[in-house]
């Protein structure tokens, strides 16, 4: 039995690359040519690397040959971009990701979404029922279409499962690392006071799931959001993130209409220099993290009994005693000496 991982040079995929080498199973890594670096050492030491790209069908066919359970992790993740470049990864290729599985005959297809089909900013209420929402960001707006043509395929036949993670954080995901280099510049701030709700889902609490959802008979046709049930608000998220830096709680917030003042202007200096990078503030990222919603998982907890082996508070203990060894272990460095600014 073979299972086949896109996108395990990123965040998600890694870790579920990581977590079935781990299991010993036979792990095949889709990756571009020369990204091999980017994928975990253990996971470049012990799994089969097949070359590809999600945009080239073939490259996909030849790929998935012999597969039994395929994870389509790869996608386009940011809150900025041009259409087309999240149109030929979230859509186009997850069409191609679905056509190759069909070929190759596999058991099982497992792609991930995200709760950003229903719409950022968040409805009030949602759940698996509620129908897809509207965004102004290509990110969610592609998102959908890529849920749909894994409707299609399963409509057609093919055993799929959808998974649709909410704020995804752990060790290498950008809602730990980002923040923590922002806590280490005092660079970190609320927005409005910090807030707006944050359904964070732990990296292990979705590793269980999607192994759970490649393997639940119940789980084919099935479109599930995952998360560690735990709603919280971004302030206690970010002050989560400032206990496993070591340092106090965020205290600095700044004033919504200031926010969206600040990233409409930096919006129309991006568009307007063409530059093609992400402004530091943009009106989706205010979006996410200053509504206030209320998210259900009951679909994947009553038809695949599916239960969080952790909160909020359990995933962050976790990753203090994980960033505390880092920290031990990183050498001493004359930048390391100097005395830390002053506090703003």
């Amino acid at each position: 039995m073979v299972d086949f991982i896109t996108g395990a040079t990123g965040f998600i995929g890694g870790h579920l690359a990581q977590r079935l080498v781990r299991q010993a199973r036979t792990v095949r890594v889709f990756c571009r040519a020369r990204s091999e670096h980017k994928l975990p050492p253990d996971v470049a030491a012990h799994a089969e690397i097949a070359r590809g790209d999600l945009r080239d069908l073939a490259s996909l066919h030849t790929a998935m040959r012999g597969v039994t359970r395929v994870f389509h992790c790869a996608g386009q993740v940011l809150d900025w971009g041009a259409e087309r470049d999240f149109e030929e990864v979230n859509v186009r290729g997850t069409r191609w990701v679905f056509e190759a599985a069909r070929a190759a005959r596999v058991a099982r297809v497992v792609h991930f979404s995200s709760i950003a089909v229903f719409g950022t900013p968040s409805p009030p209420r949602f759940d698996d029922r509620s129908p897809y929402g509207t965004s102004r960001d290509a990110y969610s707006r592609t998102k959908v279409e890529g849920e749909k043509v894994a409707r299609a395929f399963g409509s057609a036949g093919l055993p799929v499962t959808i998974l649709r993670p909410a704020v995804v954080y752990g060790s290498r995901g950008k809602w730990l690392e980002e923040p923590l280099a922002m806590l280490a510049k005092g660079r970190l701030f609320h927005v409005g006071g910090g807030k707006g709700t944050c359904h964070p889902c732990y990296i292990e609490n979705l590793l269980d799931a999607a192994l759970l959802a490649a393997d639940h008979p119940q789980a084919i046709g099935g479109a599930f959001i995952v998360g560690d049930d735990d709603p919280i608000t971004f302030k206690r998220y970010f002050d989560g993130i400032a206990t496993i830096a070591g340092k106090p709680p965020v205290r600095r917030s700044v004033p919504l209409a200031a926010a969206r003042a600040v990233a409409a202007a930096l919006e129309l200096g991006a568009r307007f220099t063409r530059s093609g990078t992400r402004p530091i503030l943009t009106q989706t990222a205010l979006d996410m993290t200053t509504t206030k919603s209320v998210m259900s998982m009951a679909a994947i907890k009553s038809e695949l009994g599916f239960a969080p082996r952790y909160d909020f508070a359990a995933a962050v203990e976790e990753l203090r005693l994980q960033y505390a060894g880092r920290r031990a272990r990183a050498p001493v460095t004359p930048q390391s000496l100097r005395p830390p600014p002053p506090p703003p």
